[in-house]
């Protein structure tokens, strides 16, 4: 009777532990679409939950906004990007009043479009795990 008590013990430590890690450090996510050759639909992505600064072009990253996003960083904050035949320069920073620190705007592209990311809304840089076809 110790002997499971032990085993039940150590399981739940064990449980608990991993989901301490998998809710602060780490998480897996699927990728709902193709991102640019890069990614397919279907590619499970490992997210490094401690790794959210210092983000640069090309990095995978996963975010929110209103809904979980994965993409790659295509512009930094003061670059000029050329979409169709018009040029954009990505803000330095958020346009509303931000009380956070990193308020810094990336442009992302999740597939098929471009989007607007602010720093503070990345949950942490995405790394390719593997791709299940079913």
């Amino acid at each position: 009777m110790k002997q499971a008590l032990k085993a039940f013990i150590a399981l739940g430590i064990a449980l608990l532990i991993m989901l301490v890690i998998r809710a602060f450090a780490f998480t897996v996510y699927t990728v709902p679409s193709d991102i640019n050759g890069m990614l397919r639909q279907g590619d499970r992505v490992m997210v490094n939950r401690l790794s959210r600064t210092e983000l640069k072009v090309g990095d995978l990253v996963v975010y929110q906004k209103n809904a979980d996003f994965i993409g790659k960083i295509e512009g930094l904050p003061g670059d000029t990007v050329k979409l169709g035949s018009s040029r954009y320069v990505i803000p330095k920073g958020s346009c509303e009043p931000c009380t956070t620190p990193d308020s810094r705007m990336y442009m992302v592209n999740i597939g098929n479009t471009y989007a607007l990311m602010c720093g503070y809304q990345v949950i942490g840089k995405a790394y390719r795990l593997f791709h299940l076809p079913f």
